[in-house]
């Protein structure tokens, strides 16, 4: 079985294939994909960005949130850790939530 070529037809007529149109470097926006050649629109990109924020939420920051508040409740409770005379421990616990939400985004 002989396989057909049909780009050696193409450039014996004059015709060939260039690829897509692709714009002068400096007009190119930051989002063009070179590799692709597609480009990237932004409403796609907000949207990745979304589902990857909500991911990191609800995977990573979360769960890693509530083990730190559990290991500081036990910290405080068995005396490695002061409560605060007029809060108690609310807001050593508060601090401690924070952190791992802040900076798993």
């Amino acid at each position: 079985m002989a396989s057909v070529s049909t780009h050696g037809a193409q450039e014996e007529h004059g015709h060939q294939d260039k690829g897509p149109h692709l714009p002068p470097w400096g007009k190119q926006s930051f989002l063009f994909c070179p590799k692709s050649k597609l480009h990237i629109q932004r409403g796609e990109i907000a949207k990745i960005i979304r589902e990857c924020q909500e991911e990191s939420f609800w995977k990573r920051a979360l769960p890693f949130s509530l083990v730190s508040m559990l290991v500081t409740q036990g910290l405080i409770q068995q005396g490695y850790l002061a409560a605060n005379p007029r809060f108690g421990s609310l807001p050593k616990l508060a601090r401690t939530a924070c952190l791992p939400v802040r900076n798993a985004k």
